[in-house]
């Protein structure tokens, strides 16, 4: 792990602290697994090449922090204009893959924001999603809107639950099928971020609001992922209001992700939630053991590869509660086979994910710290998380970030957005002024002991 010590700082390289802050972003385990072997070259006019052993390294990579890899170049003034990623012969220390099948995996990729209809990732379709009782509702209510979009009772349909249960695959499930099947003729799939950089787009560059509204005026299918993000965020959640209502009187369908309930979601205005509660509300479960051996097989199967029973059943044993940690487990083990040359084993599977789960049964966790702060402060979880500026709000906050950091091995980008979707750097500047306040403020001293007292109760 790079070490965190700012006296340091100075005789690093430019691409040096790049890596730094990235581990930072992504964290420890990710950061040793893919970018402990990658180099950098730059040439003139910002072109940057990444050197990475070999083109499975390149495609997930590119798929999963090429965005993080060019902003932490460009603050770092390291012009980055065109990034792209290399395989190049080179003494990495690792071995090509020793089978055909690894050499053709197929790629995990967490699918980015569809620009254009008929860009769903191929793997998120509903033949290869694992349907258990956690799930079996959201899946049914699911394939009924992509076989008739608008014509069932399910308008709005809204599927909620924690990260990397599934949503993101049934929205997109869905809007594959309705192209495939020719249910829909228009599909529009967008995060709540896109829909809102979009919107700023038109409404304060091109000072347009009309040609916004107008892009969703023949659409037969709306489906936008992560709708929390539009917390606070008043003038978007207008322009979607108005949007949402159209489509639905013309009885076109609309599908909505959440990580939480709609009435749950802070700072949302009334009128949008009622509307959401007239349609159809299923919510995604975390996985019982039997869904998660079959998840697993599934997710190998896809992606042609060989593994035995008993390191299913380990792997299941200790990943409860996340799908899309199941998957970056099989990751880690297809990186690991395709570098030493060695066969998935048990024995192997415990050397590589030892460590790994062995962190996973401390008790303290995000949601914890955000409750013993939220007693403590006598704030409730909402406003724990809510977009107010207020001391008496925010105080507590960047007390709860800073209790995370310091308590959890969650990276910052995961522990800002266990509120409310908050930026990474947000968590930085949080840490910071606590310790500050800390060093000088002895009634805020005593009240960070006191939770971390009963933070130690548990650990």
């Amino acid at each position: 792990m790079l070490t965190n010590n700012l006296s340091e700082s100075h005789s690093l390289t430019p691409w040096e602290r790049c890596l730094r802050q990235i581990e930072e972003k992504i964290g420890s385990s990710s950061f040793e697994t893919w970018f402990r072997t990658i180099s950098m070259t730059t040439s003139s006019g910002g072109f940057v090449t990444i050197q990475v052993p070999n083109r499975f390294f390149a495609d997930f990579i590119e798929e999963h922090f090429g965005e993080i890899i060019a902003e932490t170049l460009n603050k770092n003034d390291i012009p980055c204009t065109t990034l792209q990623f290399e395989p190049i012969e080179k003494d990495w220390k690792i071995i090509e893959p020793i089978s055909n099948t690894i050499k053709t995996t197929k790629e995990k990729a967490i699918p980015r924001t569809v620009e254009k209809s008929g860009l769903f990732h191929p793997n998120y379709t509903f033949d290869k999603f694992v349907v258990g009782d956690s799930n079996r509702m959201a899946h049914a209510a699911s394939l009924a809107v992509a076989e008739a979009p608008g014509k069932t009772t399910f308008n709005p349909l809204i599927i909620y639950g924690s990260t990397g249960l599934g949503k993101t695959h049934l929205l997109q499930a869905i809007g594959h099928f309705a192209q495939k099947e020719c249910t829909a003729d228009k599909v529009i799939y967008l995060t709540s971020e896109e829909f809102t950089s979009k919107y700023i787009s038109y409404v304060i560059e091109k000072r347009d609001s009309t040609s916004f509204y107008k892009r969703f005026r023949d659409i037969d299918l709306l489906l936008i992922d992560d709708i929390q993000f539009f917390s606070g965020k008043h003038g978007t959640q207008k322009e979607f209001f108005r949007i949402f209502n159209k489509l639905l009187l013309e009885n076109k369908q609309i599908v909505l992700s959440s990580d939480r309930p709609p009435d749950k979601i802070p700072d949302m205005m009334k009128h949008i939630i009622n509307r959401f509660l007239g349609g159809l509300i299923s919510d995604i479960q975390p996985p019982n053991f039997e869904t998660r051996m079959a998840i697993l097989r599934k997710k190998a199967e896809i992606d042609g590869m060989s593994i035995p029973n008993d390191v299913i059943e380990y792997i299941a044993n200790h990943v409860t509660s996340n799908v899309r940690e199941l998957e970056g487990i099989l990751i880690k083990l297809l990186a690991s086979s395709s570098f030493t040359g060695r066969d998935i084993t048990l024995d192997i599977t415990k050397e590589i994910c030892g460590d790994i789960f062995s962190q996973k049964s401390e008790p303290v966790s995000i949601q914890m710290i955000q409750q013993k702060v939220s007693e403590e402060f006598k704030c409730s979880l909402n406003q724990l998380t809510a977009h107010s500026r207020k001391r008496e709000v925010s105080l507590p906050r960047y007390i709860a970030m800073f209790l995370c950091k310091k308590w959890t091995r969650q990276s910052l980008r995961s522990i800002g957005f266990a509120f409310s979707g908050r930026d990474y750097s947000t968590v930085i500047h949080a840490c910071k002024k606590i310790e500050k306040l800390l060093a000088t403020d002895n009634e805020i001293a005593e009240r960070v002991e006191q939770i971390e007292e009963q933070i130690r109760a548990v650990a």
